[in-house]
């Protein structure tokens, strides 16, 4: 199988797409460290996966960033790593008049910072394999458009894209590639609650056809992307996002 034997990172495995990916890398046989903000929920995830015990759990504090590295320590001294999948993110829709700085900051922590935080601590030397490392951002088609109330996210999404592109020229001599998938709107819980608390579930509703002609992202949609980045079908690709948008824009 593609992906026995190989270790990788998720982080925000516990729901949406994360939990999809790191569902299939488990049945393709890989080792994962999943990471998240609920012990009870990693748990959980981790006796749901394939070989339950061949996989690492560790909670990570947005707000503490160095909390990374030491989960990722104590699983790279057993493994090397072939690579992480960013997934943890939050939405958090605001308008201009309602930002405050507490708000910001959790979702630059975690929608950006926490990436380059696990890129940092992924690619310290010897600590993952060379030319055989991939590393996958889950962006957004938000970073390509406007909409109102995502002006924030969309900008975290965005400067995501443009740290992609130049870390993956940064390290592509030393074989890591790092690509990005930006889907338009997924089913999941986080998009179920942006529906129903910032905008009208009936008016979304009624234009979703309008907006995505092939129809509602599913997040094996999206995983389905991300374990072909992974794959060593995708071996020339670096510094790229994918998007896929259904058929629509933002």
């Amino acid at each position: 199988m593609e992906f026995e034997n190989k270790t990788y990172i998720i982080t925000g495995a516990t729901s949406g797409i994360g939990k999809c990916v790191a569902t299939e890398l488990a049945k393709s046989g890989a080792r994962l460290l999943l990471l998240g903000r609920n012990l009870n929920s990693l748990n959980k995830l981790r006796d749901e996966l394939n070989s339950p015990n061949n996989h690492d759990i560790a909670i990570f504090d947005s707000n503490k960033l160095d909390s990374i590295e030491l989960a990722v320590a104590k699983f790279a001294d057993k493994f090397k790593l072939n690579g992480f999948i960013h997934s943890a993110g939050v939405l958090s829709p605001m308008l201009l008049r309602d930002l405050n700085l507490d708000k910001m900051s959790e979702l630059i922590n975690i929608n950006l910072l926490t990436f380059f935080a696990l890129a940092k601590t992924t690619l310290k030397h010897n600590r993952y394999v060379k030319n055989d490392t991939s590393i996958v951002a889950i962006s957004s088609m938000a970073a390509f458009g406007a909409e109102p109330g995502l002006s924030l996210y969309g900008a975290s999404k965005a400067a995501l894209n443009s740290a992609v592109s130049s870390l993956a020229k940064e390290y592509a001599k030393k074989g890591v590639r790092i690509n990005a998938v930006a889907p338009l709107y997924v089913n999941t819980p986080m998009y179920d609650d942006f529906v129903n608390n910032f905008i009208s579930q009936e008016a979304h509703k009624s234009k979703l056809n309008e907006i995505m002609p092939l129809g509602l992202i599913e997040p094996s949609d999206v995983a389905k992307s991300v374990l072909f980045l992974l794959s060593s079908q995708s071996s020339k690709i670096t510094a790229e996002c994918i998007k896929i948008s259904s058929g629509g824009g933002v």
